[in-house]
């Protein structure tokens, strides 16, 4: 039997299903069938496409493996086996591990509340920031705004969320406030700056020596709005001036009208209420506009925007302002009826004027009539489309391509411009390429590198390339790429509608060449994964499996250069070395050894002479712990555990509820062998594991015999009951009442270790029995016989006369036996009397009598009148002689 599983090593993405080829081939000259499972996975994560195979001698049969992680594992590696065992004789099992890798998935959500904070000199909110990836985000808070004018204090400054987990940060946003004038809007951009493991703090004396990142255009996580009132508002000017009015106003008619002073204060009082009614009308209007701000890119709405709107005939001052609510709506009521231009500004936008306009010259003007609210009033924001141009340098760039990526962090579902823009680059907006493709960058074919493909422009001849229509703003990777040559990659950030120019690549001929062996401790290894990289240029290989095992070649490396080699394989340690190459400069005979990076433990666990399954099996180095449980099927008690990283102190632990726990050291060398120091009771010839386990309980049995008992052979006593009590736990059982040779016989299996209480019961007039057991672990099971005393009889005479006192023999004649509480209605037992030879008076007996109070009736027949009663007490075990009756047969 062969069996492969192809791929060995593959990323599972979470809720995206992966397929795997499990290839079986049949190399026996009989026909073979085959069972396989999947090891050391949750069953929900696998769906076989069959469990069963048949395949005839030299036959080879695919079966598919799917593998669906669920959505919101957390990220890392996990390794599972396929295990395939023949299920005709020897019923050989094969073994494959696989390397799955769930990726990491960076994503955080970020609110603000309230999102419009009208204030003085500070203004408070509150950030809730939400880790919805699957690996741990360690990041710091940091907030901008357009002008550079506010002032961010965030408390904690610092977090770090585990997947799903949240926090709750305050945010105090200070700047200067203008003495007069309408309130300033101030848009807030807050972002998640990352801080590297090594440099992260805790306290905030540490936030301080860490500098503020250069955001560049990446656009904010959340947005507020910060509405500053002035230290003097327009209202409060007003308010002043109509006092100072009034003041001047009241002294000129004292000076004017002295004479007047007796005049009623009526006139006055109506002068100034004429003189408010007209400071009112200049700042109130019937009249309003109202409409929605959303996402150029994906149509969502966009909240925090400020929305100014100026008389049309002065753009410099709005005459009223507002920001966007949470669904992107907004609305200016109190217009005058005029005509009017609205403005639009969010942090990480381009200011937009209704309803498309970069500027207030382009703008739409708003006419409004007294009363008239119009809606409808709606824009969409968005960057600017960017574009990119350049040229390729190097020989012969003729039918060369330039792929446009998106980088490694906005692939692996982090906050990069790319993805926080709204989805643009997963849009179908490209229209200034040929087209995306898949692939490796690293072998040429873009698109399995770090990120997706967004477009790719062939290279002219002269070298010169241009790719329009390019979302922004964001990060990207220009790589170029030709059949023969070395790829070349060069990161570029883009800003809102930039056109980015002079923009230069490499293309180098790759006349180099670095050839050589990798090899393991037991020889040459193939199947080996063989990387240079050089700067932006990489290339790769795949040592030899089959005739020259282990060699490897790589060509077309760009010259003169210093190149990073890696090999690595599943199942090893990778290694690096640095090689250089001098200009068209071929070099052999490198050598290359890698070193095991992970072996397996296996064995054979056994328990009172045969092969112990269902034990548990666990290995554990503190960080790593694997698990499995003994077979039933081939080979009872066999287990195998793999993918322990070497080399290390592992913790061996074996456990089943009836047996005693075992635990055992064992120390890996750098080749997977067992060290000497290993605390392993028997170790076999191959490196196996061989444990012997023993009993956790005891089993308790016996036989129960009576003197005279009748139904079984030399007085064995069945169905009486054995009941086994430690106050706490009770056992019942029933012993047997055959076959002949087993009769009378009980048995309790795996009994935990204490003291218990014996009792065994006939309920047939025989005493019970009882004694003490203690029990202890043990593989010996425990020997408790119990001899029950005789049951109870009763037996009697009767001296019977006739009307004239002569003896009358009283032979056959019926005795019934009645329970006290029962008599005359319920008989329990009868007989009927018996002579011993010439004697008259007759006997009768009655064996098996449970104890009690009883009423013996004579008869002459049954269903005669009873001639004679008495009343008999017999007791557990007792043997009681009732006498003699005397009877009146009245004949």
């Amino acid at each position: 039997m062969r069996v492969d599983v192809t791929p060995r090593r593959a990323e599972i993405v979470p809720g995206h299903p992966q397929l795997l080829t499990i290839t079986i081939a049949n190399t026996s000259n009989v026909i073979g069938g085959y069972a396989i499972r999947v090891l050391g996975a949750d069953p929900g994560w696998v769906q076989l496409q069959t469990d069963r195979v048949s395949l005839f001698p030299d036959q080879t049969d695919t079966v598919q493996l799917t593998v669906t992680a669920p959505v919101g594992v957390p990220a890392g590696p996990r390794r599972i086996a396929v295990q395939v065992r023949e299920l005709n004789p020897p019923e050989r099992s094969t073994i494959v591990e696989l390397d799955l890798e769930v990726p990491a998935a960076r994503s955080v959500r970020m609110r603000v509340d309230p999102l419009t904070v009208t204030a003085g000199h500070r203004a408070t909110f509150s950030v809730i920031v939400e880790n919805t990836g699957n690996t741990v985000l360690n990041a710091r808070l940091g907030g901008d705004d357009p002008e550079n004018k506010v002032r961010f204090t965030f408390n904690p400054e610092a977090i770090t969320l585990a997947p799903g987990e949240h926090a709750v940060a305050d945010l105090k946003a200070t700047g200067p406030r203008h003495i007069t004038g309408s309130p300033t809007v101030r848009t807030l951009g807050l972002y998640l700056d990352d801080v590297p493991t090594d440099s992260f703090f805790t306290a905030a004396a540490d936030a301080d020596e860490l500098a503020a990142p250069a955001r560049g255009d990446v656009p904010p996580l959340a947005n507020a709005t910060f509405l500053q009132r002035a230290v003097l508002a327009r209202g409060a000017l007003s308010l002043f001036g109509l006092l100072a009015a009034i003041t001047v106003f009241a002294v000129l008619i004292t000076l004017a009208m002295s004479r007047l002073v007796g005049q009623s204060t009526a006139d006055r009082n109506l002068a100034l209420q004429i003189a408010a009614a007209q400071q009112n009308g200049t700042v109130s209007g019937t009249s309003g506009v109202s409409g929605t701000v959303r996402l150029l890119t994906s149509g969502d709405p966009v909240p925090a925007v400020a929305v100014s709107v100026f008389d049309a005939s002065d753009t410099s001052t709005p005459v009223a302002t507002t920001a966007t609510d949470s669904k992107g709506s907004y609305q200016v009521t109190n217009l005058a009826a005029g005509k009017y231009k609205i403005s639009f500004r969010g942090a990480g936008f381009i200011q937009l004027w209704y309803p498309g306009a970069t500027s207030d010259a382009d703008a739409k003007t708003i006419t409004l009539t007294t009363g008239q609210l119009q809606a409808g009033l709606d824009v969409t924001l968005g960057g600017v489309p960017a574009s990119i141009g350049g040229k390729v340098t190097g020989d012969n760039v003729a039918d060369a391509t330039v792929y446009l990526e998106t980088t490694g962090t906005a692939a692996a579902g982090g906050t990069s411009a790319a993805s926080a823009y709204g989805g643009l680059i997963a849009a179908p907006l490209m229209t200034g390429g040929t087209g995306s493709a898949t692939g490796s960058p690293g072998t040429g074919v873009p698109g399995g590198g770090a990120g997706a493909v967004v477009t790719s422009v062939p290279v002219g001849s002269d070298g010169t390339f241009s790719i329009v229509n390019v979302p922004s703003p964001s990060v990207y990777e220009l790589v170029v790429t030709k059949a023969g040559y070395a790829t070349s990659t060069q990161r570029i950030d883009i800003g809102a509608g930039e056109s980015r120019t002079g923009v230069q690549l490499q293309l180098s001929l790759g006349d180099g060449l670095i050839a050589g062996t990798v090899s393991s401790p037991t020889g040459p290894l193939g199947g080996v994964t063989v990387t240079a990289v050089a700067g932006q240029s990489s290339s790769d290989t795949v040592s030899l499996s089959v005739g020259d095992v282990g060699a490897f070649t790589l060509r077309s490396l760009p010259t003169p250069a210093s190149f990073t080699i890696t090999a690595s394989k599943h199942g090893y340690a990778s290694q690096t070395l640095t090689l250089s190459l001098a200009a068209g400069q071929k070099l052999t005979g490198v050598a290359i050894t890698l070193s095991t990076s992970s072996a397996a433990l296996d064995g054979t666990v056994t328990a009172d002479g045969a092969g112990a399954t269902g034990v548990i099996v666990t290995a554990t180095n503190g960080q790593l712990t694997v698990s499995t449980v003994t077979e039933t099927t081939p080979t009872p008690g066999r287990w195998q555990i793999g993918g322990l990283p070497v080399p290390g102190t592992y913790t061996v632990t074996f456990s089943r509820s009836d047996l005693s726990a075992q635990t055992i050291s064992i120390g890996l060398g750098a080749t997977g062998a067992i060290t000497s120091g290993s605390q392993v009771a028997q170790l076999g010839t191959d490196g196996s594991i061989n444990t012997t386990m023993h009993s956790a309980t005891e089993d308790v049995f016996g036989t129960v015999t009576q003197t005279g008992a009748s139904g079984c052979d030399a007085g064995r006593f069945g169905e009486a009951t054995v009941t086994l009590t430690s106050g706490t736990s009770s056992y019942t059982t029933t012993t047997a009442s055959s076959p002949a040779a087993q009769c009378g016989d009980y048995y309790f299996d795996r009994i935990p270790p204490g003291t218990y209480t014996l009792t065994v019961s006939a309920g047939t007039g025989t005493s019970p029995s009882s004694r003490v057991l203690t029990l202890t672990a043990s593989d010996t099971p425990k020997r408790a016989d119990v001899t029950l005393a005789r049951p109870a009889s009763l037996s009697g005479t009767l001296a019977a006369t006739d009307s004239n006192g002569a003896t009358v023999k009283s032979c056959g004649w019926t005795v019934n036996l009645y329970t006290e509480d029962q008599y005359p209605t319920v008989v329990s037992k009868t007989t009927t009397t018996t002579c011993s030879g010439s004697a008259a008076n007759g006997t009768f007996s009655f064996a098996g009598v449970a104890a009690g109070t009883y009423v013996v009736d004579v008869r002459l027949t049954p269903g005669s009148s009873s001639l004679a009663s008495e009343v008999v007490t017999v007791g557990p075990s007792e043997a009681v002689d009732a006498g003699t009756i005397k009877v009146s047969s009245g004949g």
